[in-house]
């Protein structure tokens, strides 16, 4: 090919174009935003049919929700000795007739004394108005069954039939912590009385055994312990002997002797 010769292949014109702007992309729906969606709306239309539907509720009342009983078998708390007041038994009343003042030491019969405690040790005053007996100590080779202890307290409450009550009602409570319940005394003593039966639990197994009397006679009080070392007393022995020894005392303050 000559080098003067121009090139004779055609040529291809190249068109330019001016560069377009590139378009934003669009917000892409997913089926799950769309559920999503749904699901707000569904919730909205419920508490809005919710609202519309629902009944008012009723004015609060002015007094007090009352206590539901007891389920059965539930046993109710018991109060605490705090809460147990004397005289929560109204108080008696009448003129106060016991006007002398009483020596418990001098009002136990002394045969009955020996009946109840066998062989009878020197009597203890342990206070003015308290006297204790007990049987001879264990050198008189005596059983443990054959020890017995007979308490006997009096008290008058000058011209004060009210004071004698509420000390009647305190001796009774004092004596349930222990025995957990009281009994009327049969035959009834005086004006009020009760009866009460403990054993001791544990120990040697020997009890003791103690029932416990309370009289009230008019504005005087009287309490008889009597105490065997024994694990049970099924021929109710104690409370028998207890009953005859309040009923003794009771007849002699009544009568003055």
């Amino acid at each position: 090919m000559n080098p003067n010769q121009r090139d004779q292949s055609p040529t291809v014109a190249v068109q330019r174009t001016a560069p377009t702007q590139q378009s934003r992309p669009g917000l892409r729906v997913t089926p799950v935003m769309l559920g999503a969606a749904m699901t707000v709306v569904v919730l909205m239309l419920f508490t809005v049919v919710f609202l519309l539907t629902r009944e008012p509720e009723p004015a609060a009342s002015a007094t007090p929700a009352a206590t539901p009983p007891a389920q059965a078998g539930t046993a109710a708390p018991e109060p605490s000795p705090s809460e147990q007041s004397p005289t929560s038994e109204p108080a008696p009343t009448g003129p106060a007739t016991i006007t002398k003042e009483a020596d418990p030491c001098a009002l136990a019969d002394e045969d009955l004394v020996k009946k109840l405690t066998l062989y009878p040790d020197d009597k203890s005053q342990i206070r003015a108005d308290e006297c204790e007996w007990s049987t001879l100590p264990r050198g008189a080779s005596l059983p443990d069954n054959m020890s017995f202890q007979l308490r006997v307290y009096v008290k008058v409450f000058p011209g004060d039939v009210a004071a004698a009550h509420e000390q009647h009602v305190a001796q009774r409570q004092e004596a349930v912590l222990l025995a957990r319940d009281s009994s009327p005394a049969d035959p009834p003593i005086g004006d009020s009385s009760w009866t009460t039966r403990f054993t001791m639990p544990g120990g040697t197994g020997n009890g003791p055994t103690t029932a416990t009397v309370g009289v009230r006679v008019s504005n005087a009080v009287i309490q008889v312990v009597y105490q065997r070392r024994v694990p049970e007393d099924p021929s109710d022995r104690l409370t028998k002997g207890a009953l005859e020894m309040a009923t003794a005392i009771a007849t002699k303050l009544g009568t003055g002797d």
